[in-house]
Formats: C-alpha cells, structure tokens, sequence
C-alpha cells in the first residue's frame, strides 16, 4: 500500500514538473515571438490610388520613436495622356469656349517626399490615427499642340508645338489613419491634405513665325505677366520661349497596402 502511495506521490510531482516546463518554454516562446514583432520597425507600402491616373507609388516608412516615424514617397508616371480627359477638360475651360484640347496633352512626372508622421494613438507607431508633414521635389515634363485661336484673325496656322518642364518644390500637412490588418500586413489610409510652394516652368515652342505671328504671342505673354510677375519671355522667327516661376499646389490622399519587417 505504502508503495503504492509513494508511486501516486512521485507521479503527481514529475508531471507538475512536467507541466510548470512546459509552461514556462510556452511563455519564453511568447515573449520571444512578441519581441520579434517589436523589433520589426519598418514598413513597405504600394499606395493603390494613384494607378487611377497612371501613377506608381511607393512608399518607406520607419519607426524612429514609440510615436514618430520616418519615410519618404517616390512617385512615377510614364509620359502618357490624361486621365479623366473630359472632366479635366470642363474644369480648365470652365464653359468659356477655351481652346484646351486635353486629347493632345501629353505629359510624365516624378516626385520625392521626405516625410515625418505623429501617431496619436496609445499603440503608437503604425496603428491608429496619424498627422503627418512633409516637402516635395518633383518634375513635370509636359508636351502639348497648343491652338493658339488669335493666329487664326491673321490667316495663320493656329498650332503651336509646346515642350518643357516645370521643376516644384513645396511641402505641406496630411491627416491619415493606419491598421494592422493581420500578422506584417497594414492597411494606410491617407484620408486629406495638400502642398503648396512654386514651380520654375520653362517652356518652348519651336516654329517659325512671321512678324504678325510674333506680335500676336508678344501681347499673349505680356497678358500671362499680369497674372504671373515672375514669368519673362522671348519670342523671335525661331519660336517662343516661356520661363520664370509661378505658384505650385497638389492634393495628398490614398490607400496603400504595406508589409512590415
């Protein structure tokens, strides 16, 4: 009997030694695991929006405190048409009877934009609401057959082929919301802001001109210096050249899908 009991007390005791290891490995693997998705402080992302338009987007973001992160944006769009052609085309026209063709504008961009984000939330970086700010560095190559309606009182052709660039910077404040969607993958919601600065345009068209053509653009572009004081001109039987500075603005929004690692 006493055996009995011995071997009773003996198996009770190496099976809660047994179990408290068990345990104990269970909560070290815990932790382990835990810290491992800290450690993990940054983030890749592909914003799906602007595809709409034909423009890649791709994002870096990295935790720098329990609340603040750091990254950038790189944006690309290949020389193409534009989007939305008819709604572009009303909002520039604006029911005046412009001349704006949106079907023979061609243009390509590329930007940069270094960003700071601040998270609001008790989670801290990567989850929950967010403010961020940010600059931007871009480059707009634009080509464009201009039909310059006044050539047309003097019998000429009215087309003018218009080329060049307009190279902004500017910086502005964006509100947005990030959730942990499951195991590395967020989902970041860019709900609303914008940038604003200048741009520096230097724009050319190349095409001979007689002196009423020449006169003609001459009293076009002393009417853009009006509106803009930073833009100088010259025009000669060789073409036109347009350069100088003017205001610059865009619009943040968007949704991107990112991985962590």
């Amino acid at each position: 009997m006493k055996k009995k009991i011995h071997l009773i007390i003996a198996t009770c005791f190496i099976t809660g030694a047994l179990f408290a290891q068990t345990a104990e490995t269970e909560s070290v693997q815990f932790e382990t695991e835990t810290e491992k998705e800290v450690s993990k402080s940054n983030l890749i992302k592909f914003n799906i929006a602007p595809l709409i338009w034909g423009t890649g987007s791709l994002s870096y973001e990295r935790k720098v405190t329990k609340r603040v992160t750091a990254g950038g944006t790189l944006n690309y769009r290949p020389n193409g048409h534009a989007p939305f052609k008819s709604n572009l085309e009303d909002i520039i026209s604006d029911g005046d009877n412009s001349s704006f063709d949106v079907n023979a504008l061609k243009y390509s961009n590329f930007s940069f934009a270094p960003e700071v984000k601040f998270y609001l939330g008790e989670k801290g970086a990567f989850h929950g609401f967010y403010m961020a700010a940010f600059a931007k560095w871009e480059n707009t190559k634009v080509d464009y057959l201009y039909r310059f309606e006044e050539l047309t009182l003097i019998d000429k052709d009215p087309e003018l082929p218009l080329d060049g660039t307009a190279k902004a910077f500017s910086g502005g404040v964006y509100f947005g919301a990030q959730w942990h969607l499951g195991k590395n993958i967020f989902l970041d919601w860019q709900i609303i802001g914008g940038n604003f600065g200048s741009a520096k345009i230097d724009i050319t068209a190349s095409k001979d001109l007689t002196i009423e053509e020449q006169d003609q653009l001459r009293d076009f572009a002393e009417d853009l210096k009006d509106s803009f004081e930073d833009i100088d001109y010259e025009i000669n039987g060789k073409g036109a050249k347009l350069k100088g500075k003017m205001p610059w603005a865009g619009l943040r929004t968007g949704i991107s899908i990112a991985y962590r690692f």
